[in-house]
């Protein structure tokens, strides 16, 4: 996988937040706190169109307004599942370099709120432990 190789970043746990953020689906979408799942990719840049900068996109579910210019991206360009899970591995591997931890960077991942960032965590170590089971059977 080009994200992992390219950030250090286990693939196997950018599946696990990638199972976590979207349940792996390409084209999820989460306007204002409210989860869409369009079923193709014209009826999510339909609804891009149509939402305000407040919007998390894709399988890692990145939030535009806080990262479509630090990368130069447009909603749309984040529906693509490789930029989407590129950007995504970028993110984490930022946010454990400012944390200084896998476990911390994981939560900021998601929060800035230390209690949104427990219970997250522990959904992604969950999910991480079922990929690692199915990935070395």
């Amino acid at each position: 996988m080009r994200a992992a190789a390219a950030t250090g970043i286990p693939v196997e746990l950018l599946l696990a937040i990638s199972h976590v953020e979207s349940g792996f689906h390409p084209h999820a979408l989460n306007v204002s706190g409210r989860s869409f799942f369009p079923s193709s990719i014209y009826q999510a840049v339909g609804l891009l169109n149509r939402t305000g900068d407040n919007v998390d996109i894709g399988l890692m579910q990145v939030n535009w307004s806080q990262w479509g210019d630090k990368f130069g991206l447009s909603k749309s360009e984040l529906l693509d599942p490789q930029l989407n899970v590129l950007v995504g591995a970028k993110i984490l591997e930022h946010c454990i370099r400012v944390s200084g931890s896998w476990s911390q960077g994981v939560g900021l991942y998601h929060s800035p709120e230390s209690v949104r960032q427990r219970a997250y965590v522990e959904k992604v170590w969950r999910s991480y432990r079922l990929v690692l089971m199915k990935t070395r059977k």
